[in-house]
C-alpha cells in the first residue's frame, strides 16, 4: 500500500527518515504492542499503567511507520509528530488526538521536567483505551 502523500511532506522537511520496511519488525512490535495494552490492564500503580500504554502505543506507531518505510528523525518534537501523523492514519477523531497530544505531554513532563503532579488514574486510562483502539486499527491497516 503506498504511504499517505503527507509522509513524503514529513521527509522533504527532515520530521522523517527513510527506512527499510521489515515485516518480522512490523511484527516484534505489533506483539509488544499487545504485551503492553495486555499488561496495562493489571493492577498496579497508575504510573507503571500509564508507562506501558505509552510505550504500547508508541510501538504501534512504530509498527505503522515502518510499514510506510519512514522512521523518525533526530529532530525535535520527532515522537509528537510521529505520534500525531499515526494517529491521523488511525482514523483517531479529534477529541482523541487532543486527548493522545497531551497524554504525550504528560509523559515527557514526567520523565524530562517534572514528575508533580503525577500521572492520574484518568491518565492511565485514557491513554490504555488509546492503545486498545490503535492496535486492531494498525493491524488491519498492515493487515496483520
Amino acid at each position: 500500500m503506498p504511504r499517505p502523500p503527507e509522509y513524503d511532506g514529513l521527509l522533504k522537511t527532515g520530521s522523517f527518515k527513510e527506512a527499510v520496511s521489515n515485516k518480522d519488525s512490523i511484527a516484534q512490535f505489533l506483539r509488544t504492542a499487545d504485551d503492553m495494552a495486555a499488561a496495562a490492564k493489571l493492577t498496579m500503580p497508575d504510573s507503571a499503567r500509564f508507562f506501558l500504554a505509552y510505550e504500547g502505543m508508541f510501538s504501534v506507531v512504530m509498527a505503522v511507520l515502518e510499514f510506510y518505510e519512514v522512521r523518525p528523525a533526530d529532530t525535535g518534537s520527532h515522537r509528537a509528530t510521529a505520534i500525531k501523523r499515526v494517529a491521523v492514519d488511525l482514523k483517531l477523531d479529534v477529541p482523541k488526538l487532543s486527548v493522545l497530544s497531551r497524554l504525550h505531554d504528560v509523559r515527557n513532563r514526567v520523565t524530562y521536567r517534572a514528575p508533580l503532579p503525577p500521572i492520574t488514574k484518568a491518565d492511565a486510562d485514557a491513554l490504555r483505551a488509546i492503545l486498545e483502539e490503535m492496535l486492531p486499527t494498525a493491524k488491519t491497516l498492515i493487515g496483520v
